[in-house]
């Protein structure tokens, strides 16, 4: 069960109709944020062979998912992300 707009979450009158729709709503959001993290990104600098970052070469299996920097400098990101988030 999922709330339109117009719904509020307390005027659900049955218990696992309010459980519902919270999962329904914490599914949305984590369907986002995996979805903006899966969107092409682009930069003008980027040579297409070599990661942004550290300027070594991204392996292939990563520009075929047309990522623009190498795996240790994309996690060094997301986790200042991560902290910036949670702080």
């Amino acid at each position: 069960m999922t709330l339109k707009n117009e719904e509020n979450f307390f005027e659900l009158t049955d218990q696992n109709d309010r459980a519902s729709a919270l999962e329904a709503k914490f599914n949305e959001n984590a369907l986002k944020v995996a979805r903006k993290k899966n969107i092409a990104e682009t930069a003008p600098e980027f040579d297409g062979v070599h990661c942004l970052e550290c300027s070594q070469e991204i392996p292939t299996a990563r520009l075929i998912l047309e990522k623009i920097r190498c795996i240790e400098c994309q996690i060094v990101i997301e986790k200042k992300i991560d902290f910036m988030l949670n702080f």
